[in-house]
């Protein structure tokens, strides 16, 4: 008698193996597409950041809220990070 004939269950068909291991290999793939995809959208966001910032900074500084130094000089720290 062989390890597999000890081991299976008469009850559950032999197919059962082949179809787990497939859902495993999905759900490790799905895994792996998911992370890239939160990696490639995280790199991507702080340009949006960016512009946003920007964007409301000029627009402090077209209402008068701040001067022209504050506005280039808060300009200056988003450009650098």
């Amino acid at each position: 008698m062989t390890f597999a004939e000890e081991t299976h269950n008469p009850l559950v068909p032999p197919v059962y193996d082949l179809v787990w291991s497939v859902v495993a290999v999905l759900v490790v793939v799905a895994v792996v597409v998911m992370v890239v995809l939160v990696v490639r959208r995280v790199r991507r966001a702080p340009g949006r950041r960016h512009e946003q910032r920007l964007a409301e900074l000029d627009d402090l500084h077209a209402r008068g809220v701040i001067s022209d130094d504050e506005r280039r000089a808060a300009r200056a720290e988003v450009l650098r990070g």
